[in-house]
């Protein structure tokens, strides 16, 4: 039951992580747009003009991401895009997403990241709510020990 909880409360940061969101991007884009549906890591970074910049390589940014990526290791051409790899083949022999659901997938990736981003964020209204309680009890408890002292 830990394991499940840690993978999801990781899941669940996968985009806090500095620069994610421009990595995701810029891969949903290339494996969207370009003829090819299926890309190495060393096309990826021919394509993208080096490494990602917030993770090792672009496979492990595809692989953190199975809401938009597929990869399979064992194949030189490893990494593709979800919903594109699911297409059938058009008269040429490609698969094609219509130019629309390329800036849908945009956007849900920016929507997956500010939902992740309020929610890292949901407790810290709570921070003066805590410091007002704790003042209340340790004034409670001061009154209380002053009484108490005074008796004697």
């Amino acid at each position: 039951m830990s394991m499940w909880w840690h993978r999801a409360k990781a899941a669940d940061k996968q985009y806090l992580v500095p620069n994610r969101l421009a990595d995701v991007l810029a891969l949903i884009q290339v494996l969207a747009l370009d003829e090819h549906a299926h890309r190495s890591e060393a096309g990826l970074n021919s394509e993208l003009q080096g490494s990602p910049k917030s993770g090792g390589t672009w496979t492990d940014i595809a692989r953190m991401h199975p809401e938009f990526f597929r990869v399979h290791t064992e194949a030189t051409h490893g990494v593709s895009l979800v919903s594109r790899h699911v297409l059938p083949k058009d008269e040429q022999g490609i698969r094609r997403l219509p130019s629309d659901f390329v800036g849908q997938l945009i956007a849900a990736a920016v929507d997956l990241y500010d939902r992740q981003v309020k929610r890292s964020e949901r407790w810290t209204y709570l921070v003066p709510i805590w410091v007002a309680l704790l003042v209340g009890v340790f004034g409670l408890f001061g009154v209380v020990l002053k009484a108490v002292f005074r008796q004697d």
